[in-house]
């Protein structure tokens, strides 16, 4: 009984400290005070339940007494969310299996009388400073995190707890051979894997459609940056051109008292070239594919890159400018970075986008250098931290029920989308 008891007291101990700690609570002398005197006060009511019952009885009410209260703790002196705080709780529940296994392997050994609490209790020692040194600190990051995005992380601790209570603390179905308990724990395991995989996808796609989105923002900000510089450019030249227009028209005049035709046509066309650089670039009627193609058109004059492109279509498209950024950006930069590598001369990238029958065609061709894998229809990247690109083409276009294709074309490599 006294091993009993002290092995429950280290148990509460682990469960109290472990909980708050991946909560974020700081160990202050303050905050171990205020932990030390509800586990005492924990301990309390658990002591005169085991004073007129036995040690069963209370593992059976164990959640009411313990883990409730230390919920509701959690939630009103550190105001902590309510789902962060029942994660929390699992989690260290989840954690106190370990020592629990290892003890129980013991018993398989067939070991001397009351090894398995020592070993229990040493094991729950030694798994705390582990957790305390390596675990908690991602997991403190984790439980910050939005409800929404705690959600997939749930499942598991959340199924064990449950299914762990029920199948040995309140029934023995785990211990009695049924088949029915046996195969529950992998039907288990297989339906939260499958929840989890199609919950944390789903947050997968929000997470990249506001990526596209934050990257959309970025670029409408860079290109006004550049519309802003490019106007103030172009009303200076514009200044000066006004400025200059006197001595413009009197040497035009000049030629032409002269009979000299052909040199003030010349003189026309070089004041009409000049007058042209101010103009700004306009790649279509479409604003936003203007500017997604002039935020990546400055850097294509920068490497050298030629660059052709054919642009029907109307000012108006049926897809949103996070989706159409989202393919057009990471088609763009998969492009100039696989030309990059090549020499000036053989740099080259098309851009071809036709809009026909309430369909949009985007067609990416440029030059490349080497071998290109392809897996599933998917070019694999050897690079690291490459790769990502063309996966949000796919999860975009897919996204939109259309089409996509990579291919190589002799010694050009050819994006092809259809929505």
């Amino acid at each position: 009984m006294l091993i009993s008891i002290i092995r429950y007291v280290l148990i509460l101990f682990f469960g109290v400290f472990v909980s708050s700690a991946f909560l974020g609570i700081q160990p202050t002398k303050k905050n171990f005070y205020i932990l030390l005197v509800f586990s005492l006060f924990i301990l309390a009511i658990q002591g005169l339940f085991l004073y007129f019952d036995d040690l069963q009885f209370l593992y059976r009410i164990y959640p009411f007494i313990t883990h409730i209260p230390l919920l509701l703790f959690f939630i009103i002196i550190y105001k902590k969310q309510v789902l962060s705080s029942m994660l929390a709780i699992c989690i260290s529940y989840l954690c106190c299996q370990l020592s629990n296994w290892i003890s129980k392997f013991s018993i398989s050994m067939q070991s001397i009388p009351y090894i398995e609490d020592f070993i229990y209790m040493m094991t729950l020692l030694l798994s705390t400073v582990i957790i305390v040194r390596y675990v908690v600190k991602p997991i403190s990051n984790l439980l910050l995190k939005p409800s929404k995005t705690l959600k997939s992380f749930c499942i598991i601790p959340f199924f064990y707890y449950i299914f762990d209570y029920v199948g040995t603390v309140y029934t023995d179905l785990l211990y009695s051979g049924n088949i029915i308990a046996i195969e529950f724990s992998p039907f288990l395991l297989c339906i939260s894997y499958l929840v989890f995989c199609t919950v944390y996808f789903k947050q997968y796609e929000e997470n990249q459609e506001i990526e596209n989105l934050n990257k959309l923002m970025k670029m409408k900000q860079d290109e006004t940056e550049k519309e802003i510089t490019t106007i103030l450019r172009s009303e200076k030249a514009m200044s000066i051109i006004r400025h200059d227009m006197r001595h413009f028209l009197n040497n035009i005049s000049n030629y032409l008292e002269h009979n000299e035709i052909q040199e003030a046509q010349k003189y026309i066309n070089g004041i009409l070239s000049s007058v042209e650089k101010t103009a700004r670039k306009k790649y279509c009627h479409h604003e936003t594919l203007n500017m997604i193609i002039s935020s990546y058109h400055q850097t294509m004059v920068e490497e050298f890159i030629r660059f052709d492109y054919d642009l029907q279509i109307a000012s108006q498209l049926n897809i949103s400018a996070v989706d159409l950024s989202s393919i057009l950006s990471n088609g763009l930069e998969n492009a100039i970075h696989a030309v990059s590598q090549l020499e000036k001369e053989d740099r080259y990238i098309y851009l071809q986008m036709v809009e026909k029958n309430d369909r949009l065609l985007i067609c990416i061709k440029n030059t490349y250098m080497g071998y290109i894998e392809f897996i599933d229809g998917m070019p694999i990247s050897k690079e690291k931290n490459h790769g990502f690109g063309t996966q949000s083409i796919k999860l975009t276009t897919e996204k939109l029920h259309g089409n996509y294709r990579f291919s190589v074309e002799g010694n050009m490599f050819v994006l092809q989308v259809i929505l």
